[in-house]
């Protein structure tokens, strides 16, 4: 037995995958009805609180691929060095270091304070940001700065994923947590193609610099009002529970007599933390297979991510802003796949469950065709005389949006099969692979860059979703 119908923890080994851990789905008391509809109002304000968070923390990931030859020049690069350096090392940095700190994350998650948590993580990525566009020097030197700034933010969205998504599986209840999932995929694509497009634009007028300072600002109001204003139903439940029992026994007289140590609350000790739980997620089919298709997943959208707006600008004779557009444009169709993915995933989940690994295998795998004819046309095909993007490049950057619908019915297929109690480790053993595929990616493709010319390593990339599409059909 395995894939969907194996749960983790608490779960029933035969029971369905969309019922692990039933006792979340009572947690958000609205209903069984899919979509925004069944979610009760006072949940409402807290799931926008979490998408806007999600959001602002997610527009710092894209500012540098529309001004990367600007950063370059800045710190006195030569065109091999932006390729390796900013393109390479620095997602290598930004992914792989994030990803092993996530490991730290999802433990910390299943046992402390989630919303403290989020708010600590947005902190880390925002602020050093922040100093780093104020401060950092226009040299040589200036890129080791960089570097570490770029660190930060990737610990920061790679820590954010468990907190996020195990805080969600808690609130909403089975029937809506594809849509929920949807909605905050949704919102870190806004975040990474509002902010793309508003580097694009500003970074050549005012400097590469001041789009960092624009998006640290909201990120870090957003940091105060989370800790504010959300609240973790398992704190709650929590502190409910330390209510009672003191009601009948004095903790620090038993703690006295050589019983429970009276603990603050909320503190936790590294020995607390069950770093066993990645093995036995890992005894789950579903969450292998999941975990497998990440890596080459990932690697066609750091491709996008990274270089595309560079490729476009420099090979296609696209100007800046124009380069941005078509990035942008494809941030709008992974926006809207997401959403609509999620809300059809729900409806397919609903009915026939079996069908849902299908449906975003071919969406994920149709995916690579878009760009590869992008990437493979003549300048004319592409690009107009006035160095903007013509609507054959505009519309095959809408189409490459599809492989977005996998993502919420990916996140919501680990919420259902694993339990509350080990939801954070889960996402952040995802979390892992996902940066796996998108911090060794650029290396790998500057790596073909050098043998194989631009044109052919970037096909060769895009060609990797067709792995991840036959890994999510084997899924049963």
């Amino acid at each position: 037995g395995g894939g969907y119908s194996q749960g983790v923890g608490h779960a029933s080994s035969n029971g369905s995958w969309g019922h692990a851990g039933g006792h979340d789905r009572r947690s958000s008391g609205g209903g069984t009805a899919g979509g925004s509809g069944g979610i009760p109002r006072e949940l409402r304000w807290t799931l926008a609180l979490i998408l806007v968070t999600a959001c602002c923390l997610h527009a710092d990931q894209n500012l540098a691929a529309p001004n990367l030859s600007a950063i370059a020049e800045d710190f006195q690069m030569t065109p091999m060095q932006k390729d390796t350096r900013l393109g390479g090392l620095v997602q290598f940095g930004f992914f792989l270091i994030g990803g092993a700190v996530s490991l730290l994350v999802g433990p910390a998650t299943d046992q402390i304070d989630r919303v403290s948590l989020l708010s600590a993580v947005v902190l880390s990525g925002c602020v050093p940001s922040l100093l780093m566009s104020l401060w950092v020097p226009s040299s040589k030197a200036g890129f080791f700065y960089f570097f570490l700034a770029r660190i930060c933010t990737g610990i920061a969205i790679g820590g954010s994923f468990p907190v996020l998504f195990s805080l969600a599986a808690d609130l909403f209840p089975a029937s809506q947590r594809t849509f929920v999932s949807a909605c905050i995929s949704a919102a870190t694509n806004v975040g990474a193609a509002v902010g793309g497009m508003m580097a694009g634009i500003i970074g050549p007028k005012l400097g590469w610099r001041v789009p960092y300072r624009i998006v640290a600002v909201p990120a870090l109001v957003c940091a105060g009002l989370v800790r504010l204003f959300l609240v973790d139903p398992r704190t709650v439940k929590r502190k409910k529970m330390e209510q009672e029992a003191a009601a009948s026994a004095n903790p620090a007289f038993s703690a006295w007599l050589g019983g429970e140590d009276a603990a603050p609350t909320g503190y936790v000790r590294m020995e607390e933390l069950d770093f066993t739980k990645f093995v036995r997620i890992l005894d789950v089919r579903t969450n292998m297979l999941i975990f497998g298709q990440a890596l080459p997943g990932c690697i066609p959208l750091s491709c996008i991510v990274t270089f595309l707006a560079d490729y476009l600008a420099v090979e296609q004779g696209m100007q800046v802003q124009a380069s941005t557009a078509v990035t942008a444009t494809f941030g709008i169709s992974c926006l809207c796949f997401a959403v609509g993915g999620g809300i059809f995933g729900q409806r397919i989940y609903n009915m026939r469950k079996e069908y849902l690994p299908m449906v975003i295998a071919v969406t994920t795998s149709l995916a690579a065709f878009p760009f590869m004819i992008l990437v493979n046309s003549p300048r004319s095909a592409v690009t107009t005389e006035t160095g903007r993007p013509t609507v054959f490049a505009l519309m095959l950057a809408l189409m490459g949006g599809c492989a977005a619908a996998a993502g919420p019915n990916i996140r919501a297929m680990l919420m259902n099969v694993n339990d509350g109690e080990v939801r954070g480790t889960v996402f952040s053993a995802f979390t892992l692979f996902d940066d796996l595929g998108k911090g060794m990616g650029p290396s790998i493709i500057v790596a073909c860059t050098a043998l194989f010319g631009r044109r052919f390593s970037y096909t060769l990339a895009f060609s990797l979703w067709w792995a991840s599409g036959a890994v999510l059909f084997s899924i049963r």
